[in-house]
């Protein structure tokens, strides 16, 4: 009687744990097969390594980004961010500024932003065009990549590369990476890390 009471209770026990299983299973393919999100704001730390006219500077600061996805295949973004350095014993401030709109579907999106420059009181504007893709390869960590051609005032028409990542912590806050390139005759390196919220 013992060894039945005993075995049905490890029957019960094991078809709970098989249930809980599964259910966490169904839980991270639901996160899995779920699109990225476009709706977020994002903080993040900024650091750039610039080659301005043969003079290499290197800002670092911070930055705010705000996506807002619209309807099922449209998305708007607008992000500033604000750096210094110093160079020779001179300060000086790299400040951006961004204004776009995008197409996107389940991986992929399309996207125009214009921005503003402003290094030390010297504006420039830049026309970027971007075509890139967004995959979450588990539960938790998304992919993504992109080419970028950008039209800047006063300098060649310069291409790009980024790619980046993110991470779920739990619920709708992520840490994220992201490192993105410039050619031509600014040569641009840039590097972000912060974190973001979903909604």
């Amino acid at each position: 009687m013992k060894f039945k009471i005993l075995s049905m209770a490890f029957i019960l026990g094991s078809t709970a744990s098989f249930a809980q299983a599964d259910e966490e299973d169904e839980h991270e393919n639901e996160h899995r097969d779920e699109s990225p999100s476009y709706s977020y704001l994002e903080i993040s730390s900024i650091g750039y390594d610039m080659d301005f006219g043969g003079i290499d500077v290197e800002p670092d600061g911070y930055k705010v980004k705000l996506s807002l996805a619209l309807g099922d295949s449209l998305f708007g973004v607008i992000d500033r961010s604000n750096s210094d350095g110093s160079f020779s014993g001179a300060n000086y401030d790299f400040d951006t500024q961004g204004y776009g709109f995008g197409l996107r579907g389940d991986s992929w999106f399309a996207s125009y932003t214009y921005n503003i420059w402003e290094f030390s009181n010297n504006e420039f504007d830049v026309d970027t065009l971007r075509l890139g893709f967004r995959d979450n390869w588990t539960d938790r960590l998304e992919f993504n990549a992109s080419y970028s051609w950008n039209n800047i005032e006063d300098a060649d028409n310069d291409d790009g590369f980024q790619v980046g990542f993110l991470y779920r912590l739990g619920g709708n806050f992520h840490l994220v990476a992201e490192y993105e390139t410039i050619g031509g005759d600014l040569d641009i390196d840039t590097l972000t890390a912060g974190i973001r919220l979903t909604f």
